[in-house]
């Protein structure tokens, strides 16, 4: 573990930020390209890219605030301004709504937006827990298997001086895998929303299974995760609107074919 990369001056450089630029970054340029190959205006794609990332870190840190909420009262400066301390669903919630309320300004159809930027999601994501590796948070339960490491006692996830599951970079190469998958799966793209509701889908049902070996404060609800009781929505939600507009999707080609004939 590196979680300061190096020191200039006063001025210091962590390893977790830097990750985290380079996940924003990556993400950037990845759906950039997307939009550009949609033929959608880059100012557009740029101004909706930059407000949801941002309605994305305030919501990730208010839905950590409100499962932690008695952490947060007893060092509210200390939660506010801390490196960690964010939960991923209430940044894809925030920015979803986000994409939403700026589509419909812009006239762009928000299923169409919402593919391109889970293309890039999965991958600025994957840098992101690379992230969390390296300072030591979103870490994983005790274990003395041959996977686990021992981090170091002045991190979040060494303090008990115990070895743990690097849930970080399982997540990490995961969602490097779900980048790839679905840059495969845009080729057989049927309707717009197709790319979203499928990561939303596969991304729901891996971090149901992840947190069950997740070791970090989470939150519950009743007994599951909060994580995972998000996941089960998301992923009833995801099959539900995928099937739905697929069948949209066949009557309408019906229709058409129906009428030229």
């Amino acid at each position: 573990m590196h979680p300061i990369l190096f020191k200039i001056g006063p001025i210091t450089i962590y390893t977790y930020g830097l990750f985290i630029f380079l996940g924003v970054l990556a993400g950037y340029i990845v759906c950039r390209n997307q939009a550009k190959a949609s033929n959608i205006s880059l100012n557009i794609f740029s101004d909706i890219f930059f407000w949801s990332l941002l309605s994305g870190f305030l919501g990730a840190r208010i839905f950590y605030i409100l499962i932690e909420w008695r952490i947060f009262l007893r060092n509210p400066l200390g939660i506010i301004f801390s490196r960690s301390g964010f939960v991923f669903y209430g940044g894809l919630i925030a920015g979803i709504i986000m994409m939403i309320f700026l589509s419909h300004r812009n006239k762009i159809s928000f299923l169409k937006i919402g593919d391109i930027f889970a293309i890039g999601t999965p991958l600025a994501h994957s840098l992101g827990r690379l992230g969390c590796f390296f300072y030591g948070c979103c870490y994983g339960r005790p274990s003395n298997s041959f996977v686990s490491i021992l981090f170091p006692p002045d991190s979040p996830a060494g303090f008990s001086g115990l070895r743990v599951i690097p849930t970080q970079l399982i997540s990490a190469f995961f969602l490097l895998f779900i980048f790839f998958l679905l840059l495969v799966i845009k080729k057989y793209k049927k309707f717009d929303g197709y790319i979203l509701f499928v990561y939303i889908f596969i991304y729901g049902i891996f971090r149901f299974i992840i947190e069950f070996f997740r070791g970090d404060p989470r939150g519950h609800f009743f007994s599951f995760s909060t994580s995972q009781a998000v996941s089960i929505f998301a992923v009833v939600l995801s099959m539900t609107l995928f099937y739905w507009y697929r069948q949209r999707s066949c009557n309408f080609k019906k229709n058409k074919y129906n009428r030229s004939s």
